[in-house]
């Protein structure tokens, strides 16, 4: 196994946080990209809503 930082931030300063994951040994670039996107996506909320003009 193979552990793997990640890092998401804003424009906002201090906004950037770290997480870990694990990946095998073996994990492909694509594979790690996912991975940690779904990671990261685990520390954000976010929504869109409609804007009525």
């Amino acid at each position: 196994m193979r552990k793997i930082k990640g890092v998401i931030m804003t424009d906002v300063v201090g906004s950037e946080v770290e997480f870990e994951l694990e990946v095998e040994d073996d994990a492909t670039k694509e594979e790690i990209d996912k991975l940690a996107w779904e990671e990261a996506a685990n520390w954000m909320e976010w929504y869109w809503e409609e804007v009525k003009e």
